[in-house]
């Protein structure tokens, strides 16, 4: 399985869920991260190493990850990282469950599901001759498509959810869910880290927010949307930089409400026309026109 998406799209919580749904799910999930690990190192951190193989060697040499997954399922992130070297005997392992220790001349079996992921084209890759073809069409018998955050808005909240029971468990903290104004601003905004960002605002919240439901005000979200689009020369325009300073979210809101306010006069106050003439999400729209009290 391939899963393909840009970065921070929860490619590994996918891969964690054809784990646990697959007829190895009482095996090991073991994942590494090709990109995490010098290209010199990650052959023998995936497929061990014979004692005495190079300098520095284990005398009693080390499995590699391929065997820890054995059973189980051994997920390669960012597998277009993988060193050409790294390439071939990957391959092979795919191909007939064998593969050798590096500096080993036994040969060894283990059965283990490959799961992979990339935010990369590898198709173009392997045009440039930098991924082997072979290996790709291995790796690529079926391919998992993960879209943005952005582009799936209806998950948002029961992923924001399903992070708030985690990190309430991990820090011991009683917290029962979301204000509705909290529920507004997650679904408002764009999300241009993904659930990576997502997770990181959540437990934040968790560690730092003092009730028992999360608040706007514990998500500490700058305004979104439309309120971090530049204005044009021509468009509305707020109050020169002084050497006292300026409140730059009180003027970043207001240039946002002149915004708002001349699109709903061109929409006729219609307010899915209004947030297609700013190029932002409908629910967007409606939360930052609330809380700006239009």
């Amino acid at each position: 399985v391939l899963i393909l998406g840009p970065t921070g799209t929860g490619k590994e919580l996918v891969a964690a869920a054809i784990h646990y749904r697959s007829p190895n799910f009482r095996g090991p999930l073991v994942s590494v991260n090709c990109a995490a690990i010098p290209k010199e190192l990650l052959e023998s951190e995936l497929f061990g190493y014979a004692k005495g193989a190079f300098t520095g060697a284990s005398l009693a040499g080390k499995k590699g990850l391929v065997e820890e997954a054995s059973g189980g399922t051994l997920f390669l992130d960012e597998v277009a990282d993988l060193s050409p070297e790294a390439q071939a005997k990957l391959l092979r392992f795919l191909e007939d469950g064998e593969f050798y220790h590096v500096g080993g001349t036994r040969r060894l079996r283990a059965s283990a599901r490959v799961v992979s992921a990339t935010n990369k084209d590898l198709e173009s890759l392997v045009g440039k001759e930098l991924f082997r073809e072979d290996l790709y069409y291995r790796l690529a018998v079926v391919r998992v498509a993960v879209p943005t955050l952005s582009d799936r808005r209806d998950d948002i909240l029961p992923i924001a959810r399903y992070f708030l029971a985690e990190f309430s468990r991990k820090f011991g903290r009683a917290v029962s869910g979301f204000s509705p104004e909290a529920e507004g601003a997650l679904l408002a905004c764009p999300w241009e880290g993904n659930i990576r960002e997502l997770r990181n605002v959540v437990e934040r919240a968790v560690l730092t927010g003092k009730g028992k439901e999360v608040a706007a005000a514990d998500l500490r979200l700058a305004p979104m949307g439309i309120g971090h689009r530049i204005p044009s020369p021509a468009g509305p325009s707020g109050p020169p930089l002084t050497p006292e300073g300026i409140d730059l979210l009180a003027v970043q809101e207001t240039i946002e409400k002149r915004y708002m306010e001349e699109a709903l006069r061109l929409a006729a106050g219609k307010e899915t026309k209004a947030s297609q003439l700013l190029g932002v999400n409908y629910h967007t729209f409606r939360y930052r026109r609330k809380k700006l009290g239009l």
